[in-house]
């Protein structure tokens, strides 16, 4: 552990410092990412600097905690790498008593606006464009959705030489979902009023905060899936599993597979759109050991893979069904018999318990006539 006095701010070698009387560096949990290369503090006054390197691509979150017995909370959000030292400034930390400070590497925000059509359906003008300053008030207790109030701007020339712009405005109150995409829109505005340093967390620790007058929202990657079981019918695995540490409604995707273990038959995998926890893969091969994991993606990005499970196929017992529906027709009928092609077709056969190898193609039976 390092010391840090009141007098002079040391590099920290973690990525957490508790502020007070000692003033000391402390290592954070060990399940938080850190960026490389942790934390430094300055002391300026009454604040406290943090600085850190980051990377290019990467946003990255302040969280603070009074002591290590209370859960951390998000201070500050979004802040975006560049690739450079970035520094935080946090106001009249040092009166304000001892306190745990960490990093935590974030998903891109996704911006939180409403689309120009809808901003001119409730404005009824756009001269050149509408403006909107948006400011996020919390999560819908019901829905659980981002919400907050949109002002609405625009200018429009009178025509008349020297006259002011005629000013066109309105305020609305708007619900998201965890996409970004306009829910719903109420006017006038109603709720609080506009915070340009408001910050939130759900109980899916979705973060949803301002930044002067722009609204912004974070979706984190989920957890591995939990609870995945698997069970055969026919040639498929009915597959469910539950999503882990997120909304499931923030799930935009789920990729099922199925790897076969000491086999050369293939490896499965299957993706279900939305929110599903359930689906199926199918072209098993009997008496086949397959190990099966789910991936969960949100906007945030994807969740690492569930804990494989192991299941075995049973050995092939049910035939399959005849195929129906057969039709034939010549695609290329030609007198002369050198270049006619037959085109038949037919409804998929059900394949019982194991995959449809091939089917045979039909012969034709050709009948002869002779005329007097």
């Amino acid at each position: 552990m390092s010391t840090i006095t009141k007098s002079s701010f040391l590099p920290a070698l973690a990525g957490a410092f508790l502020l007070g009387p000692a003033l000391a560096a402390s290592l954070p949990a060990a399940t938080l990412t850190i960026p490389p290369g942790g934390l430094a503090a300055t002391k300026s006054g009454n604040d406290l600097i943090l600085s850190f390197p980051t990377t290019s691509t990467n946003y990255y979150g302040l969280q603070m905690c009074p002591d290590l017995s209370q859960p951390w909370t998000i201070i500050q959000a979004g802040i975006q790498g560049y690739g450079i030292v970035r520094s935080i400034t946090l106001s009249n930390a040092i009166p304000a008593g001892q306190g745990f400070y960490r990093l935590s590497i974030q998903p891109k925000p996704t911006q939180l606006l409403v689309p120009q059509s809808t901003a001119f359906a409730i404005l009824g003008y756009d001269c050149g464009g509408i403006s909107e300053q948006v400011y996020a008030t919390g999560f819908d207790p019901t829905t659980g959705y981002p919400t907050g109030n949109v002002d609405l701007k625009t200018s429009c020339s009178t025509g008349r030489a020297g006259s002011p712009p005629a000013i066109h405005t309105a305020s609305v109150t708007v619900t998201w979902d965890f996409a970004g995409n306009v829910i719903s829109t109420t006017t006038p505005a109603t709720g609080s009023p506009a915070n340009p340093t408001f910050i939130a967390t759900d109980g899916f620790n979705n973060i949803l905060y301002n930044v002067g007058a722009s609204a912004h929202l974070i979706v984190p990657v989920p957890a591995a899936p939990a609870g995945v079981t698997a069970v055969q019918s026919g040639d498929q695995f009915q597959i469910a599993w539950t999503p882990n540490g997120v909304n499931p409604v923030v799930v935009v995707s789920s990729t099922l597979t199925a790897t076969p273990v000491n086999s050369t038959a293939s490896i499965l995998t299957m993706a279900v759109t939305g929110s599903a926890t359930n689906g199926v893969i199918s072209s098993l091969q009997p008496q086949t050991t397959y190990q099966i994991s789910v991936v969960s993606t949100t906007i945030g990005g994807s969740s690492p893979a569930s804990t494989p499970i192991s299941v075995t196929t049973s050995p092939a017992t049910v035939p399959p069904s005849a195929p129906s529906a057969v039709k034939a027709s010549w695609a290329n009928l030609d007198p002369t018999g050198t270049t006619d092609t037959l085109v038949a077709t037919w409804q998929a056969a059900d394949p019982g318990n194991s995959p449809i190898g091939q089917y045979l193609e039909p012969v034709p039976r050709v009948a002869f006539f002779r005329t007097a």
